[in-house]
C-alpha cells in the first residue's frame, strides 16, 4: 500500500468536514448541529427507524444528498483495508481460561506472526498479563519470550499456570514501559532476532512502542483508546504525517474509539432510547439551570433506560444536588416537548459516526509512516473480527531476514 498517497486522500476529504467531527455535538449544542448541511439533515429526518438504523451502519437508502453520498463513497474506499486470512486452531487445554474475544485475538495473531517471524529468536510482549501469547508463541515457535506487565498479581498467576503447563522459555518482567532510558528492558527490543509485540496498547503506549522497537528485526502493534492520545503530542509522528495534519481534538479523537459493528434492532433500539433520555436530561438542564452550563449526566445503571424519562432524570437530578421543581409527571412532558430536537441531536450522532472509522485509519496511517520513515517494510491489516474486537487494525513491520 502506498500509505503516502492514502493518508494524502484522506486528509484531503476530511480536511474540509472537520467542523462536524471535531466538536461535540452535545456540548456544543445548538451551534454544533448549524455545521451540517441541511439537505444532510433533511435526509435524515426523512428516514424512518429502519433508515436510521441503515445510516448507523453506513448505507444511504432513499435518494440521499449528492455531497452525502460522494463523502460516504470515498471514506469507505480510503478506509478498506485488507484481511490477514486464517487462524491457527487452539485446543481446549490452551484457551482454558480465556474469553472467546482473546481465544479469536490469540487464533489470528499467531497465524499472522507464523510466516513473517522464521528469523525471530527472542521476543518481547508489552502489556502482557498473565503471559497466554507469550506461552503460546514460546511453544509454536520455540522462541525465549519476555513478558512485561505493571500487574505483579496477573504475572503470578500466569507463572503458577506456565508452572503446571511446563516451559522455562518465558520470563515475567513487572515493569511500566515509558518513554526515555530503561536499561532493565531496553535492549529487549533491540536486535535482528528480536520481535516486539503490543496487542492493544493503550493510548500513547502504543507510539512508546514503536519507539523502543527501532531497533528490533519486526513489530506488530495493535493500538486502543486513542481518545488518551494528546495532539500535538501523539499526533502527527511522521514527517510526511506533518506535512499533511488535521486538526485533531480530544472530541475527534474520542470518536476514533467508536465501535464498528453492525447492532442488531433490539441493540439500536436501545442506543436511541439511551441517546433520547441523555439528550433530553441535558436540554432540561440547559433550561432549568443555565448558569451551570453543560452538566454532565454521567452513566447511569442500564434499568434507568428501561424506564419512564422521569425516573432516569430524578435519579442523575439528585445525584448532582440539583433541584428542578417539576414533578415526574412534568418531566414526563418535557420530555415529550423535545422529541424533535433530541431526534435531531441524534441524527447529527449518526452523521457525526460517519467520519470515525476514516479518522482512525488516519492515526495509524501516520503511524505506518514513521515506521517506514525508520527503516521498516510496513503493513496495515485487518485482523480481528470487529464484533468481537472494534480495535482490529495491526500494524506489522519487518526488517527482513
Amino acid at each position: 500500500m502506498n500509505f503516502q498517497a492514502r493518508l494524502e486522500a484522506l486528509t484531503h476529504q476530511l480536511r474540509p468536514w472537520s467542523s462536524l467531527w471535531s466538536q461535540s455535538i452535545l456540548q456544543g449544542w445548538p451551534g454544533s448541529g448549524a455545521a451540517y448541511p441541511e439537505d444532510w439533515l433533511a435526509y435524515a429526518r426523512s428516514l424512518d427507524e429502519a433508515g436510521e438504523r441503515q445510516l448507523d451502519q453506513g448505507v444511504l437508502v432513499g435518494v440521499p444528498p449528492p455531497s452525502l453520498e460522494a463523502l460516504l463513497g470515498a471514506l469507505q474506499e480510503l478506509t478498506a483495508l485488507p484481511w490477514h486470512e486464517g487462524h491457527q486452531a487452539l485446543t481446549v487445554a490452551q484457551t482454558q481460561g480465556l474469553s472467546a474475544k482473546k481465544t479469536h485475538e490469540l487464533e489470528r495473531v499467531l497465524a499472522l506472526l507464523a510466516p513473517r517471524t522464521r528469523f525471530i529468536q527472542q521476543a518481547v510482549d508489552i502489556g502482557g498479563g498473565m503471559g497466554h501469547l507469550a506461552r503460546l508463541c514460546a511453544r509454536t515457535f520455540g522462541w525465549t519470550f519476555h513478558s512485561i506487565d505493571r500487574d505483579a498479581a496477573l504475572q503470578d498467576k500466569g507463572r503458577r499456570w506456565l508452572a503446571r503447563q511446563g516451559g522455562d522459555t518465558v520470563s515475567f518482567i513487572q515493569a511500566s514501559v515509558e518513554d526515555g532510558l530503561q536499561p532493565g528492558i531496553d535492549p529487549l527490543f533491540s536486535g535482528q532476532d528480536r520481535a516486539s509485540i503490543g496487542l492493544h496498547t493503550c493510548g500513547p503506549l502504543a507510539l512508546t512502542q514503536l519507539r523502543k522497537s527501532q531497533g528490533a528485526g519486526f513489530v506488530l502493534n495493535i493500538g486502543c483508546c486513542y481518545d488518551k492520545l494528546e495532539a500535538p503530542r501523539d499526533y502527527p509522528v511522521s514527517r510526511f504525517g506533518a506535512a499533511h495534519p488535521l486538526p485533531f481534538t480530544p472530541h475527534a479523537l474520542a470518536l476514533t474509539t467508536r465501535g464498528r459493528h453492525h447492532k442488531t434492532e433490539e441493540e439500536f433500539a436501545r442506543m436511541k432510547r439511551v441517546y433520547a433520555w441523555r439528550f433530553a436530561f441535558d436540554l432540561l438542564t440547559r433550561q432549568r439551570f443555565p448558569e451551570r452550563g453543560f452538566v454532565r449526566a454521567g452513566d447511569a445503571p442500564r434499568s434507568l433506560y428501561d424506564g419512564p424519562f422521569a425516573v432516569y432524570a430524578r435519579d442523575r437530578l439528585e445525584r448532582l444536588g440539583l433541584e428542578p421543581g417539576m414533578t415526574d409527571a412534568e418531566l414526563d412532558v418535557f420530555e415529550v416537548s423535545v422529541r424533535a430536537e433530541t431526534r435531531d441531536l441524534l441524527l447529527c450522532h449518526l452523521l457525526r459516526d460517519r467520519f470515525a472509522r476514516a479518522l482512525e485509519v488516519v492515526l495509524l496511517l501516520d503511524r505506518a509512516l514513521l515506521l517506514e520513515e525508520l527503516g521498516f517494510q510496513v503493513e496495515l491489516l485487518q485482523l480481528f473480527d470487529p464484533r468481537l474486537s472494534p480495535r482490529n487494525l495491526a500494524l506489522i513491520a519487518s526488517r527482513g531476514a
